[in-house]
């Protein structure tokens, strides 16, 4: 079990490209997700959404204007406000990463579907007694 959970921590911490030559990151995608699930969004209600400090959320606004994938403008409603788009690279990004996710999830539905009923609900009852151990143990 650890084996696994140490690869799937390793696939899922590589850096990609989605749609452009730029590397991306975990968090910077997810990033470049969160802003294209809601365009005009600030940095304030992005860090609340990636459960992240607004300093936080603000750096890696920084990084991804750098790298071109994010735009910062003047909020129409506010003076002070600055609200954050994609670019067209940021829209080639957010493009790939949601069809990324949709493969990947197809290929995991697919692997439950063909699974014997027996072993799925052993598998279902297994990850739920897991996740409470590691609850438990985060709790501490």
């Amino acid at each position: 079990m650890e084996r696994v959970i140490h690869k799937y921590n390793q696939w899922e911490s590589k850096k990609r490209t989605y749609g452009t030559d730029t590397l991306l990151s975990r968090a910077e995608i997810h990033t470049i997700a969160a802003v294209g699930d809601h365009p005009g969004i600030n940095i304030t209600t992005l860090a609340h959404t990636l459960g992240i400090t607004k300093g936080a959320a603000s750096q890696m606004i920084y990084k991804l204007v750098d790298k071109g994938a994010i735009e910062k403008r003047g909020s129409p409603h506010s003076d002070t406000e600055v609200v954050l788009t994609l670019t067209e690279d940021g829209q080639k990004n957010y493009a790939v990463h949601n069809e990324y996710h949709r493969q990947t999830n197809d290929e995991t539905i697919r692997l439950l579907r063909d699974m014997p009923v027996e072993l799925y609900a052993f598998m279902v009852k297994f990850l739920s007694s897991f996740e409470n151990a590691l609850d438990q143990k985060l709790n501490e």
